[in-house]
């Protein structure tokens, strides 16, 4: 078999199987010849060998070197058949990590290949994978939490993150968030930031970008912000005015001004000068993107893998999914090609924690799946995105909510 040059290639182990028929023999000779070959279409750089986790996960393995720290591998296995590919990154190298919305506010939805593109060369930005699940109305609001180069565009709620603090360093777990409001009537704690409830109070600020529904804006305040005093007595904390909405005004935070809203605003007054504290735990993250359910926690599959979702939703699916591995040093992102009969049918949410924990992953976290599943690199040598995977949508790559850029960093400059 003839493989394209410079690609590293390593069959794994296989278990000797019984006799089989010669035109079984035949169907699974020619099966193994078509997916590899599908991995031999774009010459990469040399890779002298293939991480052992990665090269025991899949029947076959090849590998390309994207930059300096930046791996992907192309993995098969011929039962199924399955296929995953795998943004194999080291976080001790000169690489960082970008949570990307292509906006300026939750709202809006683009592809994958469209978000790598938004992101300014002098980024250098090297791959890219859908991220979260989200809202059809309104169009592409991530369902968890959207933290971009420290701006919070859509804020946490119960479920896992994928997170990189200021360092670069992962996280994946549940974060929250407190905002405590300090007045001259008390203290107000808000624990939603770009997240609308009804049963406790909120603070949205215009990257949230949406009005507030008629409950919420009956009971809403303005944050007017009060330019700070430059003297050594002036408060750390941004402070802000205490304003009633006007009737005219359309419940949208524009500009610097917050809106708090929510049935306990009791202790802010009309006219009042508050002070704001906001606080993340367990972590204050720099990136960040949702993600559902939690797979792996400390290399042991999660038992509710088998419970979270609906049954269509656990089942065999095209995936995406981030994984933490060498304990924080290396992160994996991983695409997984599913609903297309002979080339890869796709894993189940059990599977997919299987197959992450076989490539080495501590942690890992499920991404958004089916349809919204891309993994798009740029081409070395004409800059433009290529996707790397096959989408199952009949019409191609779909629009998404976020994604999550693999960015060929200057060193020193995180």
């Amino acid at each position: 078999m003839v493989f394209a040059p410079n690609i590293a290639t390593q069959r794994a182990s296989v278990v000797p199987l019984p006799r089989l028929a010669p035109a079984i023999h035949a169907a699974k000779l020619v099966l193994l010849i078509v997916l590899l070959a599908t991995c031999a279409h774009h010459p990469p750089r040399p890779l002298s060998s293939i991480p052992r986790h990665i090269a025991a996960a899949a029947d076959t393995v090849t590998s390309e070197q994207l930059a300096p720290g930046i791996t992907l591998h192309h993995l098969v296995r011929i039962a199924g058949p399955q296929r995953a590919h795998v943004l194999d990154i080291d976080l001790d190298a000169c690489v960082s990590v970008q949570a990307v919305k292509g906006g300026t506010s939750a709202v809006g939805r683009q592809t994958t290949s469209a978000l790598l593109r938004s992101i300014p060369d002098s980024l250098h930005a090297i791959a890219a994978v859908n991220a979260d699940f989200f809202t059809f109305e309104p169009a592409g609001v991530p369902i968890g939490a959207h933290v971009e180069a420290g701006q919070t565009i859509s804020g946490p709620i119960m479920r896992p993150v994928l997170a990189f603090d200021r360092r670069n360093s992962p996280f994946i777990g549940a974060l929250t968030i407190t905002a405590t409001l300090t007045g001259p009537h008390g203290a107000l704690s808000a624990t939603r930031w770009n997240r609308q409830q009804r049963n406790a109070a909120f603070i949205v600020d215009a990257a949230w970008g949406q009005a507030l529904d008629t409950f919420s804006r009956a009971r809403a305040r303005m944050l007017v912000p009060i330019a700070p005093q430059h003297s050594a007595a002036a408060s750390p904390m941004p402070r802000y005015h205490v304003v009633a909405i006007s009737p005219t005004h359309g419940a949208r935070a524009l500009g610097d001004t917050l809106l708090l809203s929510g049935s306990n605003t009791s202790t802010l007054h009309d006219g009042d000068t508050v002070t704001l504290q906001r606080n993340w735990s367990p972590m204050t993250p720099h990136n960040a993107v949702g993600g559902f359910p939690l797979l792996l926690r400390d290399s042991a599959i999660v038992a509710s893998v088998d419970s979270d979702g609906s049954e269509s939703f656990r089942g065999v699916n095209p995936r995406t999914v981030a994984g933490i591995a060498q304990q924080g040093h290396r992160l994996l992102l991983v695409v997984i090609d599913g609903r297309r009969a002979g080339y890869s049918v796709g894993t189940t949410i059990r599977e997919t924690a299987e197959w992450m924990r076989a490539m080495g992953a501590q942690q890992a976290v499920n991404l958004d799946g089916g349809g919204s599943t891309a993994m798009v690199v740029r081409d070395r040598a004409t800059g433009t995105a290529r996707i790397v995977n096959r989408p199952s949508d009949a019409l191609g790559e779909r629009p998404v909510g976020n994604a999550l850029a693999i960015l060929a960093s200057q060193c020193g400059s995180r």
